[in-house]
C-alpha cells in the first residue's frame, strides 16, 4: 500500500488512512472545520520552513481523480 501525496507551493501532504477526529480540526485544503461525526483523512503536513505535523482533511478535499 502506498500513501497518497499532495503538493502545493509551500507544503507537502502525505495521507495515511481514513479515521474520525477526536478533537475539532480544520481542513488545511479548504480551511473549514471537520465535524466530529464525519470521516476524515489523516496525514502528515510538511511545510518547507518547519517540522511535519499531523493534519486531517475532508474526504472530498483529497480526491485524486
Amino acid at each position: 500500500m502506498t500513501a497518497i501525496e499532495a503538493k502545493s507551493a509551500d507544503t507537502t501532504a502525505q495521507f495515511e488512512y481514513v479515521t474520525y477526529t477526536a478533537e475539532r480540526e480544520t481542513c488545511p485544503a479548504c480551511r473549514e472545520p471537520i465535524p466530529l461525526h464525519l470521516p476524515a483523512r489523516r496525514g502528515m503536513l510538511a511545510p518547507r520552513d518547519g517540522p511535519a505535523r499531523v493534519a486531517y482533511w475532508h474526504l472530498p478535499c483529497t480526491r485524486t481523480d
